[in-house]
């Protein structure tokens, strides 16, 4: 697995931090990661698009090595925003941007706010409804106490996904919590991300997604209990120029559980939906 050149720009009042990998004339990809993940989710994925073009793999504000926010701004707006915002400061005109999640969902709002921006849009494994008993999880986890590690090896060693299916292997779960973290005065490690980011307002997709102009892939995980077929299918169904597909034996986190099998996918996907050169 290749982490890519790390950077950061200053965007909206705050520092943000990417990977990048690759370079060339082909239309650029950005990868946006879920809610309280970060850009290394992206790290056995993002070289497979690397030949020949520039693949940039964001951490949301609040999340991996980006600033958090003060005092907390953590809508959809506000990541969509900062989506624009890199784009702006990295010179990339149009691009190819796919997210997981959370980041699928920002991903769609960029796509519906700014057409002009996207030469084509991936949405994998979205939530597409936000339920009391979602809303009252969410308010729980955004008070309680971040995990403090007494190294890096610990963090790696007690990091477990959520929801927790998955086929990744115990070193991606290992290496996603020790990059996951960051160090304290103290000596000790805690989880990176801003525990406000849970405070989200509710999804629904449902009024933009039919703004979306550009060519769209959703891609749900075969076993996923967040985005299943039917889901999906509802999903393409709202946006002009898209297309549903399984991934098969995957999970919720299918970027992990199978990222070769997603890479295929959305690269024939491309093959096929993109007739731009790049």
């Amino acid at each position: 697995m290749a982490c890519g050149r790390a950077r950061t720009v200053r965007v909206n009042g705050l520092d943000l931090a990417l990977a990048e990998w690759g370079g060339g004339p082909g239309t650029p990809v950005v990868l946006l990661h879920s809610l309280a993940a970060h850009r290394h989710w992206w790290d056995w994925t993002a070289p497979g698009w690397a030949a020949g073009r520039r693949v940039v793999a964001l951490d949301f504000r609040g999340h991996g090595a980006s600033a958090h926010a003060s005092p907390p701004a953590y809508t959809f707006e506000d990541y969509a925003g900062d989506v624009v915002g890199v784009l702006d400061a990295l010179g990339i005109g149009r691009a190819r941007l796919l997210g997981h999640s959370m980041g699928g969902f920002v991903g769609a709002l960029v796509a519906a706010r700014h057409p002009a921006r996207l030469e084509a849009l991936v949405i994998a494994d979205m939530l597409t409804s936000w339920t009391a008993d979602q809303a009252s999880a969410a308010a729980r986890q955004a008070s309680r106490p971040s995990p403090v590690f007494a190294s890096l090896g610990e963090a790696g060693a007690r990091f477990r996904l959520q929801p927790p299916d998955t086929r990744a292997s115990s070193a991606v779960l290992r290496h996603l919590g020790e990059s996951g973290v960051r160090a304290t005065a103290q000596g000790s490690w805690q989880l990176a991300f801003d525990r406000a980011v849970f405070l989200h307002p509710p999804v629904d997709p449902w009024p933009f997604l039919p703004k979306i102009a550009c060519p769209a892939l959703v891609i749900h995980g075969e076993s996923s209990g967040l985005m299943d077929r039917a889901a999906a299918e509802r999903v393409a169904a709202a946006i002009p120029r898209s297309t549903a597909r399984t991934l098969p034996g995957a999970h919720h986190h299918l970027v992990l559980d199978a990222p070769e099998a997603f890479v295929a996918a959305v690269d024939g996907w491309l093959a096929g939906a993109v007739t731009a050169p790049g």
